[in-house]
């Protein structure tokens, strides 16, 4: 299994609030969003990978990937409500998180927030996460368009969190995944001002199938420029992973 990786903290924000974790050998990738005043944010970002990938490394072997995804999620949760709780200068920090488990043939993810799961398979751009926020439920009430939540004021307000609350709900899904997929995983501050369709013909146009890693380099790159061009008013993360053809990669 490989992976790009890319954070820049954008053009506006004074630090980075977001976090990311890779482990190739586990099959383990994780994105989170911090949220917070006094560096709260970027605390809850960094308490949720550290915590995760603890309790990921402590269940090793016990149960099946999407038990311990959303197992896993809930100690990140209990972790960073309680130094919330404990440390008044980080009362109500929350973060977003998406976390995803490969193996050779399934992916499975995690996901509480508004950060996103991306899947690219054979040119076809496919969301597998929906966003916890305001503007979400109020295109699924019809509300408001697609279109118009891409720039609506209250996009950033998100209605679930971890850290925020003793307790967490947390979407899982499991789907294929083949040698020809590629998955992403990002923050808000890319899907603000990039879309999907433009991910995917960054993505077409500078790789091809079997993936090669010099082609995903030039996407990640034009993918953070874009974003960044367009003002990089949040902080920018995001994964690009992707099997080799013949790779024989399992966990």
């Amino acid at each position: 299994m490989n992976v790009i990786a890319r954070t820049d903290k954008g053009r506006v924000r004074p630090t980075n609030e977001d976090s990311h974790f890779c482990d190739v050998a586990q099959g383990l990738f994780l994105v989170a969003d911090g949220m917070g005043g006094h560096e709260a944010g970027e605390v809850a970002s960094a308490l949720a990978v550290e915590a995760f990938a603890a309790h990921w490394r402590e269940t090793e072997g016990k149960g099946e990937p999407g038990t311990r995804l959303e197992a896993a999620c809930r100690e990140a949760n209990r972790r960073i409500y309680r130094e919330s709780v404990n440390q008044p200068k980080w009362a109500g920090m929350g973060t977003t998180l998406t976390a995803a488990h490969l193996t050779t043939s399934t992916l499975t993810v995690a996901h509480v927030g508004d950060s996103r799961a991306y899947l690219f398979h054979d040119g076809q751009v496919r969301l597998l996460t929906r966003d916890h926020s305001l503007v979400e439920e109020m295109i699924r009430l019809g509300k408001i368009t697609e279109a118009e939540a891409q720039s609506h004021p209250q996009r950033n307000i998100i209605t679930r969190a971890l850290g925020t609350r003793d307790d967490v709900q947390v979407d899982l899904m499991t789907v294929p995944w083949t040698e020809q997929d590629l998955l992403l995983l990002c923050t808000d501050g890319l899907t603000n001002l990039v879309t999907a369709e433009e991910m995917g013909r960054l993505l077409d146009s500078n790789a091809a199938i079997p993936f090669q890693r010099e082609g995903l380099e030039r996407a990640a790159d034009a993918m953070m420029n874009l974003a960044l061009e367009r003002g990089g008013y949040d902080n920018v993360t995001f994964l690009i992973i992707w099997q080799e053809e013949g790779e024989g990669w399992q966990v």
